[in-house]
């Protein structure tokens, strides 16, 4: 980037491993040339470069140039985007396109501007420069000097607070959706610049609605021939939770809004790498990695109209939709052929099936406590429950506990949605149409008069409000036009009293699940129906209590509910009842226990991914689920948990100070931080679910990881003094990941003796396999020393039963 903007250039787009940069002013064909060239350049004396494998790859670069007039479109709602788009950005893509690795083609338009002695031999469709060193013609170009603007309105609304609070590269799981528009080319020459520039605002306003709706992320936009490709991105910068659901219900509901200027898209979901690159004068935000490159392919292979995703995004969206998967098909860069889905109109949402396959255990109290109010609904007196807890931890199994536990009750059960949190009355829509006795979708006008008239046909006048709680568009009336806007939301939680007082003459319980995403007017109504007394009705509320979160009142419950984790010996029962209990080793069954927290669904499914290695595998499922409540947190917060991830499940307070750099032990463990971790005596700090920690863990680069791991070092090390060998274990594991291997070496070896002087055996052979991982990197220097180390790990292993673990 250095190279184009000393020749007077200026990037414009960021797209993955491609720089879109333009050029304009005197001489802008020679200058643009002259910086390829001198990229080119660079790039090739720099070389080899070395990877932590022992490898090296060398990097190289196609580079495409024309020049002539470029149509720039500023557009969209709620953040300007420069969309780069026209006959001149079709022909610099077919430059590049047909331009090899190494190669820099040139248009002839472009060939025709400048010197022949920079041009080679004509290629394709243009001509190629020639290979050569060109450091002396960059005189009187001068580095353009940083401009300081307010730049929130171009910046992604998604985007905002997370590059202002600052933004660490890091490692996370993402759904990425590439939507590409087509025909720009034909629609500019046919209608017009101010026409195509009317239709890429509707087009850009268009998904901008939809990303901001939806919380996802708007990335950017790149060209691309006869046409452009706009960036979407769940799970990143901030993962919400069904970050899948999210990124196709969002592209879906952009493909059925048929703009003039038509799409299509491609999906895909997986690790990416994501972060700020670039200078300090010229920073984007953006994703990389092989998941990104597959949803541009996708998005290739798609018609327009269509949406195209892997089969991991549509198993894993809470979401359902119709699909119909496309025959196999090879892309760039995949040995093996994909297989995709064509991804059309909703079909509602993901339930977990009815059974539950391990033991209800744990939550007795809970259960004898919902149940009693149950008996006082039946007796006539109503009452509100609420139930909290983190995700996973068994709200949703309590209320179907509750249910199989009392075959007479009678349930209407709303479940609240991400994407609806801010729909008034959604999931009182649900509760009153179950009530009703309405069909869950598309009930009429009609339905809902016959229905009114049936149960209370005094209340035939207040119709329209009834309507709107129901979502059924009913016609005005007198009364409801008459009344004061100032009065509507209590008369129309006054109407649904009354009205559920006609229809509801037995005990009812009225479900509400997922609250954590209830809208307001919904809450606003079910803490009416739970104010009027002497009623045969409870209410159930589950949800998490997170920031943002709806909480009904305090003075409105009867029954607060907090399920906390499972005590072990709950948790040791729920896992020896898993399937795969037979096949869990002593040491895997602990491993197990202790990530999962006692948390019955990180259990479960952790238990699911036992390998023969002995370690689990973290599930995708698990990993979205802990990284949307880490990323609940503000940046703060945010921060200590991930950087104190990297002293390990539980370590010293002081060195977490120093690591983190909070002012006092309260600020770590605050209440807002009180989920993840927790204090042990005067000093020392742990989490309190091992699984949080490997995730804030695993989303840290590896350089910042390197980086921590030690500064950690040198902190522990320091503060033994003469008695690191006390502290050995710990050394070894910093010294190990922060790429010390001399240091790692001879501490795991230390470790391991006096793990095996204390019959250790399962954690000196984990000791002794670092130590021989260490001394590889080392070379000659410790060959005799490894190979007694060899002799060691297996007499360990065999004491401790796991010979095979020596490789």
């Amino acid at each position: 980037m250095t190279s184009a903007y000393a020749t007077g250039g200026s990037l414009l787009k960021f797209g993955g491993d491609a720089l879109l940069i333009f050029f304009d002013g005197n001489d802008h064909p020679t200058r643009a040339a002259i910086s390829a060239m001198r990229m080119r350049t660079a790039l090739g004396d720099r070389g080899p470069i070395k990877t932590d494998g022992g490898g090296a790859i060398r990097l190289r670069m196609s580079v495409g140039v024309h020049s002539g007039d470029v149509h720039f479109f500023r557009v969209g709602t709620s953040h300007r985007e420069l969309l780069v788009t026209g006959p001149a950005a079709s022909a610099v893509c077919s430059m590049e396109s047909a331009a090899v690795a190494g190669q820099i083609m040139v248009s002839p338009a472009t060939a025709g501007a400048i010197s022949r002695r920079l041009l080679g031999e004509a290629s394709g469709p243009g001509v190629l420069l020639k290979r050569r060193r060109l450091d002396a013609e960059l005189t009187g170009y001068p580095e353009l000097e940083p401009v300081k603007r307010d730049l929130r309105h171009a910046i992604p609304f998604a985007l905002r607070d997370a590059l202002l609070s600052g933004v660490e590269p890091e490692h996370r799981l993402a759904t990425i959706a590439f939507v590409h528009f087509d025909g720009i080319d034909s629609f500019l020459a046919a209608h017009g610049e101010a026409d195509t520039a009317a239709a890429l605002h509707d087009l850009v306003s268009e998904v901008q609605q939809a990303v901001d709706d939806e919380k996802v992320t708007f990335l950017g936009s790149d060209l691309d021939h006869d046409g452009g490709k706009l960036i979407l991105a769940g799970g990143a910068p901030r993962a919400f939770g069904d970050d899948e659901g999210r990124v196709l219900r969002c592209v879906r509901r952009i493909v059925d809004a048929h703009t003039r200027i038509p799409v299509r898209v491609g999906v895909n979901r997986g690790h990416v790498f994501a972060g700020e690159v670039g200078p300090a004068y010229r920073r984007t935000y953006t994703v990389m990695g092989d998941t990104v490159n597959l949803a541009a392919r996708l998005m290739a292979k798609a018609e327009p109209g269509q949406i195209i995703s892997t089969g991991d995004v549509m198993d894993a969206a809470q979401t359902l939709f119709a699909s119909e998967t496309i025959p196999p098909f090879h892309v760039k860069g995949k040995s093996a052929p994909i297989t995709a889905f064509t991804v059309g109109a909703t079909k509602g949402r993901r339930r977990l099936a009815g059974s539950d396959p391990l033991p209800f255990v744990g939550r007795q109290a809970e259960l004898a406590a919902i149940t009693q109010r149950w008996a006082m609904a039946r007796s006539g007196e109503g009452g509100f429950v609420a139930v909290f807890g983190e995700a996973g931890i068994g709200k949703s199994r309590l209320l179907r506990e509750f249910t199989n536990h009392a075959p007479d009750v009678r349930t209407i059960t709303a479940f609240c949605e991400t994407y609806q949190a801010t729909t008034p009355y959604f999931a009182a829509r649900f509760l009153l149409r179950g009530a009703l006795g309405l069909p869950s979708d598309a009930p009429t006008e009609v339905g809902l008069r016959s229905a009114v008239t049936r149960q209370a046909p005094e209340l035939l006048p207040w119709l329209p409000l009834i309507g709107a709680v129901a979502a059924i568009d009913v016609p005005a009336t007198a009364e409801v036009d008459a009344l004061d806007p100032e009065f509507r939301r209590a008369r129309t939680v006054q109407v649904i009293v009354d009205l559920l007082d006609a229809a509801l003459t037995k005990p009812v319980a009225l479900i509400v699940d997922d609250a954590h995403w209830l809208d307001e007017l919904s809450g606003e109504l079910l803490v009416g129906i739970a104010a009027a007394r002497r009623r045969p009705w409870v209410i159930v509320l589950a949800g998490r209590l997170e920031v943002d979160a709806y909480t009904p009142p305090t003075e409105a419950l009867d029954l607060a509910l907090n399920l906390t984790p499972l005590d072990n010996t709950a948790a040791g029962a729920l896992l020896t009842s898993a399937d795969q209990a037979a096949h869990i080793r002593p040491d895997q069954r602990n491993a197990i226990l202790q990530r999962s927290g006692g948390n019955p669904l990180f259990l479960e499914q952790l238990a699911a991914r036992i390998d023969t290695a002995g370690a689990t595998a973290l599930p995708d499922s698990l990993e979205t689920l802990v990284a949307a409540e880490i990323d609940a947190l503000g940046a703060v917060d945010r921060n200590a948990v991930r950087l104190a991830a990297v002293l390990g499940p539980i370590f010293d307070t002081g060195l977490l100070l120093e690591l983190v750099g909070v002012p006092a032990l309260s600020d770590v463990l605050s209440a807002r931080l009180a989920r993840f971790l927790e204090p042990i005596g005067d000093a020392a700090v742990r989490f309190r679910n091992q699984t949080y920690r490997d995730v804030a863990y695993e989303t840290l680069s590896f350089g910042r990881r390197r980086d921590l791991h030690g500064r950690a070092f040198s902190a522990i090390e320091t503060a033994a003094g003469d008695a690191t060998d006390d502290q050995a274990e710990v050394l070894s594991y910093h010294a190990l990941h922060g790429r010390d291997f001399a240091r790692c070496w001879h501490y795991s070896r230390v470790a391991a003796v006096k793990a095996e002087n204390s019959y250790a055996n399962v954690e000196a052979a984990t000791l002794l396999e670092r130590a021989l991982m260490a001394g590889a990197q080392l070379g000659v220097a410790e060959r005799d020393a490894m190979a007694a180390t060899w002799e060691q790990l297996g007499d360990v292993s065999l004491k401790a039963g796991t010979f095979d673990r020596a490789k």
